[in-house]
């Protein structure tokens, strides 16, 4: 790695293609190092891994974006590598078929709510219901983990069929109602809380805004910009919360000026519109006297 300004990666890895195991030591220190010094080498260190460091698979597919899915996946299926399998799929959007392999290859509960949850997929919500339902020992795993998490456990209760021999049901049941009691306790107490402290604000805030403002001699006019005070003449002003001062001779004058801009620039636009049937009119009545002059100047012609 020291001396990697001297060598290139594709010089020492043409050195180390006949030994592989020397290959995937140099490589993973590459990636180690910067993962986009050695992305030529991405899909050949999908195999490597696979090959010498599996556990180390999934945090390579993580962190590399220069490798090809379809075939990383084909050698994981071929390795049956589910969980990199899963991994791979869901980076495609094939999270279907991800939950396929964790509900039939993985057959891992708590990891099936967890991967629906992340997706907030609600038709994924609904392929776990139905195919949990084809066996009673997932059904009933379903239901032991169903409470610990944020879904819709209503809608996998009301699917159970009646006839459906599920062990220690009623106990799950009870389970799954005392979770979602506990949970509706924390989100209430969690909203009491946020009241509590917008209340609080809202009461600083308040006060805040009751507090006088400041006015000296050294104060201006954000309208005329002069000073507010005046010794010799009294006059009425305008402050705002911001802190900014006015005089109302001059907030007025302001006021006006606006005022009279708005009306003319409403006037503008009703003549603007009215304009083309203007010009309209007028070129029919140019038409019309230059067709009355022709007239009159072949009724004044001899006849031949």
């Amino acid at each position: 790695m020291e001396n990697l300004h001297r060598f290139t990666v594709r010089e020492v890895g043409e050195q180390l293609r006949y030994d592989p195991k020397m290959l995937h030591v140099f490589l993973h220190a590459l990636f180690q190092k910067d993962p986009n010094l050695g992305a030529e080498y991405h899909n050949k260190q999908v195999e490597l891994y696979a090959q010498y460091d599996p556990t180390l698979l999934r945090s390579f597919l993580q962190n590399s974006n220069f490798y090809d899915l379809e075939q990383a996946l084909k050698l994981c299926k071929e390795k049956k590598m589910y969980n990199e399998m899963v991994f791979i799929l869901k980076r495609m959007g094939s999270d279907s078929d991800a939950l396929m392999i964790i509900i039939y290859k993985l057959q891992d509960v708590k990891q099936a709510i967890e991967f629906v949850e992340t997706s907030n997929d609600d038709e994924l919500w609904e392929v776990l219901i139905k195919h949990s339902l084809e066996s009673n020992l997932f059904l009933s795993d379903l239901l032991g983990h169903v409470g610990d998490h944020y879904v819709d456990s209503l809608k996998l209760v009301t699917q159970i069929p009646e006839n459906k021999d599920i062990p220690q049901l009623k106990r799950k049941i009870l389970n799954i109602f005392t979770d979602k009691m506990l949970q509706v306790s924390v989100q209430e107490g969690c909203v009491g809380i946020l009241k509590r402290d917008c209340a609080e604000l809202n009461a600083s805030f308040v006060e805040i805004k009751r507090q006088g403002v400041m006015v000296d001699n050294h104060t201006l006019c954000c309208f005329c910009k002069r000073y507010v005070l005046n010794p010799r003449k009294k006059q009425k002003l305008h402050v705002y919360w911001g802190g900014t001062v006015a005089h109302a001779a001059c907030y007025e004058a302001e006021r006006e000026r606006q005022e009279q801009a708005m009306r003319e620039q409403s006037e503008q636009a009703a003549l603007a519109e009215l304009e083309p049937i203007s010009d309209m009119d007028d070129r029919k009545v140019s038409s019309a006297r230059e067709g009355g002059a022709i007239g009159r100047r072949r009724i004044g012609q001899p006849a031949y």
